[in-house]
């Protein structure tokens, strides 16, 4: 077995974004995993729509703008995206006593500081000092890479009947459900969900698992609609559909208990606030831009509660419950899958608009799929 202090620095591949719709593959070093850390073989690595706003437009979720200029790329961005994600434990540190060599695992991609007063409520996830792979913004390195090292204590053993591909989905799984779980869905609630790509679909299986009565998706695209109600939605209509609201309340012959916005299109939020029941929930799991016109004054008056959702905490062992249990399945949701060298092409086939979800096996696919 691989130990901590006998492992030589090697050089490993890592798929880089140089620029703008510009991916390329490239060499790194690695050193030894620190005493709390694990080495991984990355297996399975998924693109998410923030991924792909980097990729596409250099900006997610309202950050700064990546800069690719020399000076900008002086200043420490390293262009390794990568934080949906699976892969084989092949070597730990001396003090990681939870994790074996040849353990399969999930990894949760952020790492808090754990001593901060919202780390101690609870609430890791909004964490100031988090550590999140991937992220462009705090030049983290993510795991689109051949091999990683991660802090053993933010992977998760995947079981027998849970594969590296669904281990890999287990991260967007855990946004929707820290949104369904915020919004209190229960046994009986009629819950709208507007967006049906990979949060929205996994906001309407989480919204089942969770007991409610119906779920109801929205999308422009028929294909993901018919994905929707593959996976359990009770209805579904195309968001261009004329008097959306009126047309949405006579499919359930009522307004929502809890709507949920997953699509980042402004007047979809105000779509969530008008076929909301007074006193129901809107809760807001998309990026949207920074300022937009919102419908305050409906929502005000029908005592409609607004939360948000950032990431998630404390989830992944539910999460992973959930899939382990068949009460959620995730192998409808992927579309393709590309090895390492192809993950240009991975991006631009996400880029199409219709694919669920697309992994890049950054490792032979081993048992990738059970």
């Amino acid at each position: 077995m691989a130990g901590y202090n006998d492992m030589p620095d090697e050089v490993v591949d890592v798929a880089v974004l140089e620029d703008l719709r510009t991916i390329r593959l490239r060499k790194r070093p690695l050193g030894a995993p620190k005493a709390d850390e694990v080495q991984l073989q990355m297996n399975c690595v998924g693109i998410c729509g923030s991924d792909m706003a980097y990729w596409s437009k250099g900006m997610a979720g309202g950050f700064v703008p990546l800069d690719f200029s020399e000076e900008g790329l002086g200043q420490g961005y390293c262009g390794q995206m990568g934080h949906e994600c699976s892969g084989t434990v092949r070597a730990k540190g001396a003090q990681v006593t939870n994790l074996e060599v040849g353990d399969r695992v999930a990894l949760e991609p952020g790492v808090p500081c754990s001593d901060c007063k919202l780390c101690r409520l609870g609430r890791y996830n909004l964490c100031p000092k988090m550590r999140f792979i991937g992220s462009a913004v705090n030049r983290v390195p993510g795991a689109l890479c051949r091999k990683f090292n991660h802090k053993a204590s933010y992977c998760y053993k995947l079981p027998p009947n849970v594969s590296l591909q669904e281990g890999a989905m287990l991260e967007p799984l855990c946004v929707s459900l820290q949104g369904v779980t915020r919004a209190k869905v229960g046994p009986g609630h009629h819950v709208f969900v507007s967006g049906a790509g990979p949060i929205g679909l996994m906001t309407a299986m989480c919204a089942k698992a969770a007991g409610a009565a119906t779920v109801t998706v929205t999308d422009m695209v028929d294909a993901k609609l018919e994905k929707a109600k593959e996976i359990g939605a009770d209805f579904t209509l195309r968001a261009d559909t004329p008097n959306l609201a009126q047309a949405l309340e006579r499919l359930i012959g009522e307004q929502f208990d809890m709507s949920f916005e997953c699509c980042g299109v402004p007047a979809a939020l105000n779509s969530c606030i008008q076929v909301t029941i007074p006193g129901g929930v809107v809760c807001v799991v998309a990026n949207l831009p920074q300022s937009i016109p919102l419908d305050l004054q409906t929502a005000v008056r029908h005592e409609v509660d607004i939360i948000g959702v950032y990431r998630y905490c404390n989830l992944y062992p539910r999460a992973l419950a959930l899939v382990a249990s068949g009460k959620i399945n995730l192998q409808p949701l992927i579309s393709k899958s590309f090895p390492l060298e192809e993950a240009q092409k991975a991006f631009e086939h996400f880029a199409s608009g219709e694919p669920i979800k697309v992994l890049i096996q950054a490792n032979a696919p081993e048992d990738c799929a059970v």
